[in-house]
């Protein structure tokens, strides 16, 4: 891990601090470290200020690492300034709208409250939904099945602490329909449409009777997405040709669009388009883009300049 040194710590060791309140075994333990206060030991057993820094800084770069469990006893039993500052964390990313990056970062949050309470169902389930909010993103797209795969497990470790959990019911189902898992989808749905409001209720009865019509993508929306990945790197490499055959084949899918309709694929057309030279298709394409969204600034900017 970068910038940590491990530190051996006698098998005795005992760190004493907070005027007695604290005390905490941490012998036969490595100590991560930051490299600075590592530099400063000189032959001294390393300060509670010291062990702090560097449990909370292996922690929030990799909460799966090895003795993960055990650095976050560690910190829950003697940083409460620590816990404060990641439960603040939690709290502000998970109320405004973020990129991936600081999502991915709540994640690591999350995932150390979780070691320290892996009883309580609400860590996975946030971890979970936080996945599925990354998963279907258009600019994280390209790494979109890993990251689903990752929502269904987390969402299904939280149903398991809480199976009445409605939000985490209504999640999995919604990463099941991606995933292509229709049928366990269904399940979930049906679970959740005596439980909520008849509007919800009317849209769930809807789902269901697609799903029972066989009403579906050719193939799983997941597969769709990562295709859409793929076509917006083609264009990045100038391979328009290819991109558009991949965005045209998405959108021949009219079960695929009307279950999602995402006016970026209309306007990545538009721009292939018109790197092609055909400014009349890519005019259609931008006005299909404000049709699915009458707000999609980047679309009405490019066709104002047309």
């Amino acid at each position: 891990m970068v910038g940590i040194v491990y530190y051996e710590a006698p098998a005795d060791a005992v760190l004493t601090a907070r005027d007695g309140k604290v005390e905490l075994n941490y012998g036969s333990l490595p100590i991560p470290l930051l490299q600075a206060d590592h530099d400063a030991l000189e032959g001294e057993l390393p300060s509670y200020d010291a062990v702090g820094r560097g449990l909370y800084h292996a922690l929030r770069c990799d909460p799966d690492c090895h003795h993960a469990a055990a650095y976050a006893r560690l910190i829950k039993e003697g940083y409460p300034h620590y816990l404060s500052e990641l439960a603040g964390h939690i709290i502000m990313l998970g109320e405004k709208e973020v990129d991936p990056p600081y999502l991915e970062r709540r994640i690591n949050y999350l995932k150390i409250f979780a070691l320290m309470e892996p009883e309580n169902a609400q860590f996975p389930l946030e971890t979970g939904a936080s996945f599925l909010e990354i998963g279907v993103t258009f600019s994280a797209l390209e790494n979109c099945t890993v990251t689903l795969f990752k929502a269904e497990r987390y969402l299904r470790k939280g149903l398991e602490l809480d199976p009445g959990n409605l939000k985490g019911i209504s999640d999995l189902a919604e990463v099941s329909f991606l995933l292509g898992k229709y049928e366990a989808a269904a399940q979930l749905w049906q679970k959740l449409v005596p439980e909520v409001a008849p509007k919800a209720a009317a849209d769930l009865h809807a789902r269901l009777e697609k799903i029972a019509a066989r009403e579906l993508p050719k193939v799983p929306a997941v597969d769709y997405l990562q295709a859409i990945a793929g076509a917006v790197s083609l264009k990045d490499a100038g391979s328009y040709h290819e991109a558009v055959a991949i965005l045209t084949d998405v959108m021949a899918d009219a079960h695929f669009c009307m279950e999602f309709p995402l006016p970026q694929i209309p306007y990545l057309l538009a721009l292939c388009c018109l790197d092609l030279g055909s400014k009349g298709e890519a005019r259609d394409f931008l006005n299909q883009a404000l049709r699915i969204n009458p707000e999609f600034a980047e679309a009405q900017q490019a066709l104002d300049n047309l």
